[in-house]
Formats: C-alpha cells, structure tokens, sequence
C-alpha cells in the first residue's frame, strides 16, 4: 500500500529492487543530508522533520506527555483510526511487498523521529531503491503512536492549534489558520503521486472532491470529523466549545473493538426504500460527506443488498448496489471505472417485485477491503467492513 492505495501482489519491480542503508553521521549531518533529499521530492513524501528530533531528547512530544494536561483528548485519539496509523495490520501487510516502505511513513508515522531509516537519496532515481541511514534520533514506542499529537500540533520548537480566547496554556500556543480549515488535513488526504514503471501509485483525490462540493464554503475537515463538544480544552481548564479528536473516517474498525462511539460522525450514506407499483425503490444519497463516497483508499466500496422474503424466507435472487471505483492493477496501475456517489448525490433504483414477496429489506454497509484481499494478505480476524444501515418495508 502507498498512501492509501494497494496492488493485489507485491510488483515485479521489487525482486530488482533494494534498499542501501548507511550510517548516521550525526543529527545536525544526517538533518541536512535529509532536508536536501527531501526538499526535491513531492510534499506527500515528506515526513515533519525538524519537529519532534530535538524535543525528543527532553521526552516531551508522545501523546502519553500530552495528555497529562489533555486528558479527554488523549481519551479520544486512542480510539480514533490516526493512533492506529502504523500498528494496523493491512498497512503493516501492503508496506513489505516493496522497498517503497519510506514513501509511506510521510502520513502513517509523519515525525521523522518516528522513523529508524531516514531517507537521504535514491539509486538511479528509483523509488524502490532508496538511500537510507540509520536514525540517530528513533523512538519506537512513538512510532507504534502512528499520528501522534505532536505530528499536527508541534512546529519548530512551537505548539500550534486554532487558538483560543483567555487561554493560559504552560506553553506559547500559535493560533494557526490551517486548524480551522482544510489545510493541515489535506497533507496526505490530498495526495497523488503516479510512478510510470511501478504497480502502485499515490490516489487521495480528497481535498479536490470536498472543493468541488457544496459543503466547501462551510468551513475545512474538522466541521465534520471533529466535531464540536462542551468540554475543557485542558485539565481543570473552563468548560468551553472545542472539537473532538476522534477521526472517525469510514467508520470501520481498524482493531477490534478499539473504535469511538457513533456519534463520532454519521455514515455519509442515507438509504431509503418506497414502493412503486410493482416495484420497489432504493434511493441512496450521499447526504453526509462532504467528497466522494467512498474516498481515499480505492479499495474501499459502499453497498447495499436488497433481498426479498416471504416472512422469513428468501424469494428470488438478492440485487447489490455497489459504489466504488474499480481499477486495473498493471504498470503502471489505471482505473477503468468510478461510480462512487458525489456529494448531495441521490440515485434511484427500480427493482421489480418478486412473486409471492411479502417484505424487503435494504442492508446497507462500508467495507475497506475484500475478502480475498484480506486472505491474501494473512488478515484473519481483520475488520473489513461494518453495517451501516438496515431497513424493511411490508409489501
């Protein structure tokens, strides 16, 4: 996987490919060898450099620091699909098909002191063989944090955040404008990246949907995946109007169990089921989201299975509504179709009743990865999908 997006098999280019790891020779060394490399290469590549090598050594910039002071948001991040950034399994399982495993680290593990290789330069421009050294800064136990507070809040020395009235933070705070809108979410969630003679590519078209939408004008990311709650911003601070940090996102576990609660946000799909004559319809919108549905990952799909039943048993064959893209894993990787629902979009399906139906009932559900994937990838026990709707109509 490389920011979201995955070949079924590890790519032919990777069995040539291989990584040369070097010594480190120091921070202030190693720093500038990294900030020249990184300074020629697309910004989804670049992990946050200078943020987190210093403070590191005061053992300032883990969540666990953190939440000493913000409890209720450490509570939140926990649960929420950034702290399982690097631990989760399906990126665990895509990131060793290749050598292109430092690509990836820019959004899943963003401080470069999160990372033990730090990259410095590539063999013959070959992302599949990379230039790396040994970190002299490393935390490992802040890499298993996957995207850790500091990783948004921490600037040069500096916490930055959407600023607040009368705070009395211990430390200096930046009132930063990319807080209160798309900006600093659109880091990886706005992201391509095509590599002409490699089987993946980088395919977070995100930021660009949203700015198409109607919801653009109603403020960034946060209005919807971290939405606003009554709580101190701070231990024992006043009861104030902040936002949660629960990340959501599809909605679908990425550890069992280990997820927030429902009203986190809403499933961006609305269902509903009518009659019509001797049919039924199935309408579904995308009323909540504020991009395509699904985004990201072009793996992910939404769908819904409309079976008939008379009382309990089925009658006639189930219909399944599938929004999604479909994509052709050559070299380079192409999509061949996309179907997935706009924002505000509704579509309407006509499905003819089956003799001797009674009932039907509409179930609908997000899934993150198919099952053959899944079995592919050793993922047993892996949360793949989760229901999102379930609705019946009496005939």
């Amino acid at each position: 996987m490389f920011a979201g997006c995955t070949s079924p098999a590890p790519s032919a280019d990777a069995a040539s490919g291989g990584a040369t790891v070097e010594r480190s020779q120091g921070v202030d060394a190693d720093l500038t060898r990294v900030n020249a490399f990184l300074d020629t290469r697309p910004k989804v590549e670049r992990p946050v450099r200078e943020a987190g090598v210093r403070e590191h050594e005061a053992g300032t910039v883990s969540a666990e620091a953190c939440g000493v002071c913000h409890p209720d948001q450490l509570a939140q991040w926990r649960l929420s699909v950034h702290a399982q950034a690097w631990v989760d399994r399906q990126f665990q399982a895509e990131i060793g098909k290749s050598d292109n495993r430092w690509l990836c680290l820019g959004c899943h593990t963003p401080l470069l002191v999160q990372q033990d290789r730090w990259p410095v330069g590539l063999v013959d421009g070959d992302v599949e063989r990379p230039r790396l050294i040994d970190a002299p800064v490393y935390d490992a136990a802040l890499r298993d944090e996957g995207i850790t507070c500091a990783a948004c809040h921490l600037r040069d020395g500096l916490i930055h955040g959407p600023g607040l009235p009368d705070s009395t933070a211990p430390h200096a705070v930046v009132a930063d404008p990319d807080f209160r809108g798309p900006g600093l979410c659109l880091g990886c969630h706005q992201a391509e990246e095509v590599f002409p003679d490699k089987g993946f590519v980088c395919t977070f078209q995100t930021g660009e949907e949203w700015q198409r939408s109607p919801w653009s004008t109603q403020g960034g990311c946060p209005v919807c995946h971290m939405p606003e709650q009554r709580a101190p911003a701070a231990k024992d601070g006043p009861v104030r109007t902040v936002r949660a940090h629960w990340w959501k996102g599809a909605g679908i576990a990425k550890i069992p169990g280990k997820y927030p609660p429902p009203e986190a946000n809403r499933p961006g799909l609305a269902l509903a089921l009518g009659r019509d004559g001797d049919a039924v319809t199935v309408t579904t919108t995308n009323a909540n989201a504020g991009h395509m549905l699904p985004t990201g990952d072009p793996e992910r799909w939404v769908q819904v299975v409309v079976r008939f039943l008379a009382g309990d048993t089925p009658v006639g064959e189930p219909v399944t509504l599938r929004f999604g893209q479909t994509w052709e894993w050559v070299t380079p990787p192409r999509k061949v179709a996309d179907n997935r629902l706009a924002p505000l979009e509704s579509r309407v399906q006509r499905i003819p009743v089956p003799k001797g139906a009674t009932r039907v009932e509409a179930v609908g559900s997000s899934h993150r990865i198919s099952e053959e994937n899944a079995a592919y990838h050793h993922l047993d026990g892996y949360p793949t999908s989760i229901e999102t709707h379930r609705l019946t109509l009496d005939l």
